[in-house]
């Protein structure tokens, strides 16, 4: 098998500006499906929760966007007194823009008193004291600070906004951590918000998921005659009518995925035809001094698999690298998805080359192993 491999090698550096372009669509290719195929993981992460299934949004009814929704403050009290609410927070939303955005900014200010135990979020640098005591602090998501450098004692300032970074915060879901925490009654005063008393949604947690619907009904009821009648739904409801437009943008690149798979199976199949039909009279010897057709076969596919395999690889590493070090995240109404390349969708890229490159090499080996010594020889 050693002596295969040497000679596969050789014949792959026989050509190697061949050898070399097909390695870079192929890489290239790997690059776009990982791309396409992160999003996709994000956007499942996004979508799932261990909370989702008993988390209510409560947003004012026929809203446009996020900031488009004005609710009293005080209707904290009546939701509160519903029969199986368990926890409600009310939360202001400031966003630098309501469609999607590959840089999407978030603001959400809560009480400090309902936030942490609400949220769960845990403060993982800085200090949790600074921020409860100071009027313009704020603790930033932990993958939000990553994607803008933020650290404890920094300013960060948007539009009219400016805040005191006092600390950084994990939450239990992934998304959450992709928004800046103010004090509810700072962004309810600051410049392009400025509605003292007024909140964009509700979030409210029930005791039991079974009741999750009865309780959103309940809440719309309560307030169906009010000067700001309410939209009750589940989060996972809101969250996937929030990314309808990300699914969209996604079936969209998924169709470059089918194409990179199709530069895949041609690259390939083009490269080691070519290869093949070049050495002819070469396998007609190997033939002659008595090597059988299943060698020349392991041949066709070893070269195949030695050059699909590195290729595969730098593409996939170089989408990795790109994702890790850009931070970049796509969001849409305040909801932020991350590109995830998890080692499933890189698994999922590795597989899908290789055994492209498999499927495109088979007619050539076949015919490899199948031709006759004698016409081989003489270069029919």
């Amino acid at each position: 098998m050693s002596f295969l491999a040497r000679y596969t090698r050789r014949n792959l550096l026989r050509r190697p500006g061949r050898t070399l372009l097909t390695l870079l669509g192929v890489a290239v290719a790997l690059f776009l499906f990982v791309c396409v195929e992160s999003l996709s993981a994000g956007l499942d992460a996004a979508l799932s929760g261990s909370e989702a299934s008993r988390t209510l949004i409560v947003y004012r009814q026929n809203r446009y966007c996020p900031q488009t929704s004005f609710l009293p403050e005080r209707y904290t009290s009546g939701i509160e007194g519903l029969p199986g609410v368990e926890s409600v927070l009310p939360v202001k939303v400031f966003l630098n823009n309501c469609r999607a955005s590959l840089d999407l900014v978030t603001f959400q200010g809560a009480p400090v008193d309902r936030l942490f135990s609400a949220r769960g979020v845990r403060v993982t640098a800085g200090s949790e004291s600074d921020f409860k005591n100071g009027r313009d602090t704020a603790l930033v998501g932990k993958a939000f600070a990553e994607r803008r450098n933020l650290a404890p004692g920094d300013k960060f300032r948007l539009g009219n906004i400016t805040v005191n970074v006092a600390g950084i915060f994990e939450a239990p879901e992934r998304v959450e951590e992709n928004v800046v925490l103010t004090h509810l009654e700072f962004l309810q005063r600051s410049g392009p918000v400025n509605r003292l008393g007024t909140v964009t949604q509700f979030e409210v947690k029930v005791k039991d998921p079974a009741m999750a619907r009865e309780t959103a009904r309940r809440i719309d009821e309560l307030f169906k005659t009010a000067e700001e009648p309410t939209d009750t739904r589940p989060r996972i409801e809101f969250l996937e009518s929030a990314t309808r437009d990300l699914r969209e943008l996604l079936g969209f690149g998924r169709t470059f995925g089918m194409v990179a798979a199709i530069v895949v199976l041609v690259l390939v199949a083009n490269t080691v035809n070519m290869a093949v039909q070049e050495r002819r009279r070469e396998f007609g010897i190997c033939l002659a001094v008595g090597y059988e057709g299943r060698h020349l076969l392991q041949i066709v596919l070893l070269e195949t698999l030695m050059l699909v395999l590195p290729a595969a690889l730098l593409g996939i590493a170089g989408a990795w690298l790109t994702v890790h070090l850009s931070g970049i995240s796509i969001g849409v109404e305040g909801v932020s998805v991350e590109f995830l390349v998890s080692v499933l969708v890189m698994l999922k890229g590795l597989v899908l080359a290789l055994g492209l490159g498999l499927v495109a090499a088979i007619v050539p080996a076949l015919s490899a192993s199948r031709a006759d010594p004698v016409a081989a020889l003489r270069g029919a």
